[in-house]
């Protein structure tokens, strides 16, 4: 599994953070985990969730509630992240609007969300729990069955047998194995083409120009192989921002975000991505959930 440094779409917008402890001290809110721990703990009762009892441990053993920084910080404009110098979870109120902790800003679904972002990415970005190739399948589904949604009508993409459509998911899967799992070379389509069913040996010199690890690369494929003829990152990333949020994009370049912004998805009330996720493909939706029940189901 392949941890991004950074995002491409975000204009080189870390990933984790490597903060020094004393940086983390003048950032942080006063009393942050505790107001975090007595806002969640209104709730407790009506949180009906798989993530549930992870959650509570993590923010009522006070060892494990030392690991969670809540901050402000203005230039970072994700709430959710890990800083590895002190092996934290970072709960960002900055995205919110907010510098402090109340009722209704975040909101006590919001900050339940962020712990379930913040735990399930920790365990992953970490290597507590690891992820390989043999999970690509459900999430090359899904990404390919989001893409054409979002695209389909304005590139045409609305035939069920249109080897446009195929080959849209042969590029994905190449996108994915190599983003996300560091395949490359004949390995990497090969894999791909056993997927999607898509015969691809006639496209290989094409194929080997770009570098399926950088998102970048992938959106060109789709405009030069005319699945997409014309798109870019300007007009692709438009797109995401007006259907999913913000907070969306770094589900598309890294797998641990990926998990885990599917993951608080399910988070009712919650707005840090939108809840109808799941809608985009049921099926692969649910294989990925799966994943992250593994992260949660012990403490």
């Amino acid at each position: 599994m392949i941890i991004k440094k950074q995002f491409v779409l975000l204009k080189d917008v870390p990933n984790v953070l490597s903060l020094s402890s004393s940086n983390i001290k003048k950032s942080s809110i006063v009393n942050g985990p505790q107001n975090v721990f007595n806002m969640l703990d209104i709730i407790k009762g009506s949180v009906q969730h798989y993530t549930k009892d992870k959650v509570y441990d993590f923010i009522s053993d006070l060892k494990k509630k030392k690991s969670l920084n809540v901050v402000y910080l203005r230039e970072y404009n994700l709430t959710t992240s890990y800083n590895k110098s002190t092996n934290s979870v970072i709960l960002n109120l900055s995205p919110f609007g907010a510098k402090d902790i109340s009722p209704t800003n975040p909101g006590s679904k919001n900050l339940y969300a962020s712990l379930v972002y913040g735990i399930c990415f920790r365990e992953l970005v970490t290597g507590k729990v690891k992820m390989n190739e043999k999970f690509s399948k459900p999430i090359i589904d899904y990404l390919s069955s989001l893409f054409l949604r979002l695209f389909g009508k304005d590139y045409g993409l609305l035939g069920t047998y249109m080897p446009e459509i195929s080959k849209l998911r042969f590029l994905t899967g190449c996108y994915i194995l190599s983003s996300f799992f560091g395949k490359t070379g004949m390995s990497l389509y090969k894999m791909s083409a056993s997927m999607t069913a898509f015969n691809y040996k006639e496209y290989v010199e094409k194929l080997d120009k770009y570098n399926f690890s950088d998102i970048g690369y992938f959106i060109q494929s789709l405009s030069d192989l005319k699945v997409m003829p014309g798109i870019n990152k300007h007009v692709f990333t438009a797109k995401i921002l007006k259907s999913y949020t913000f907070e969306f994009l770094p589900a598309l370049e890294d797998l641990s975000r990926f998990i885990s912004i599917l993951a608080t998805s399910e988070i009712t009330g919650s707005t840090i991505v939108p809840t109808y996720l799941y809608r985009v493909n049921q099926k692969a939706f649910e294989s990925i959930i799966a994943l992250a029940k593994i992260i949660f189901k012990g403490r």
